[in-house]
């Protein structure tokens, strides 16, 4: 039974694993579930088994490929011995790595373009991703002003602060990433250093 768990979890996880790189190179639309059967070498009957259909496979991988980041903000977290301040700049730099970098970061326009077609998408990549990473980095801060490193901020405006431009960045970076010079126009480290910098001084500014 242990071994037929195994099994199915590794069939699983390979089948978002392929089904992840079609959505990125097809677009969720031109990606049918018989493409991705294909691409699997199983039969549709197989997939079906996996996952209810497209939307359910698509959510899977989404949630499971933002599933590392969230264990490495867990991790962070959890290591008291991290000053507030240097804990969060590492947290920052999970989301820039995890949003920007990894590949189901680079879906961020699918995600976007999927939702409105399937509102459960958008509510489960909520629930699953967005509030609880949310939640953990609001703990960090609340850390850091409990212990007199950071001052009170309102946990809104703040978010929007932190997160608008990682996705603004990543979105760019899709649109133009034919662009020869991408890096000229949209250099992932000096910005997120820039962005570190200003949230953090932010938090730390004093009345």
């Amino acid at each position: 039974m242990g071994s037929d768990f195994v099994t199915t979890e590794t069939r699983r996880e390979e089948i978002m694993r392929i089904s992840t790189g079609l959505f990125l190179e097809n677009g969720f639309a031109a990606t049918s579930m018989s493409k991705v059967a294909a691409a699997c070498k199983i039969t549709k009957a197989s997939l079906y088994h996996h996952f209810t259909g497209k939307d359910d496979l698509f959510i899977a991988c989404v949630t499971h490929g933002y599933a590392p980041a969230l264990d490495d903000l867990r991790a962070l977290e959890n290591d008291r011995s991290l000053d507030p301040v240097i804990r969060l700049g590492k947290a920052i730099s999970v989301l820039y790595d995890m949003t920007i970098n990894s590949e189901v970061g680079r879906m961020s326009p699918l995600i976007a373009e999927v939702s409105r077609a399937f509102p459960n998408v958008a509510r489960t990549f909520h629930s699953e991703y967005i509030g609880p990473q949310q939640e953990i980095v609001w703990r960090m801060i609340e850390d850091g002003m409990t212990k007199g490193a950071f001052s009170s901020v309102d946990q809104k405006a703040f978010f929007h602060m932190l997160f608008g431009p990682i996705v603004t960045l990543s979105l760019s970076r899709e649109m133009f990433t034919c662009f020869d010079d991408l890096e000229e126009h949209f250099p992932v480290k000096p910005l997120m250093q820039s962005h570190t910098d200003a949230l953090l001084e932010l938090l730390q500014k004093r009345d």
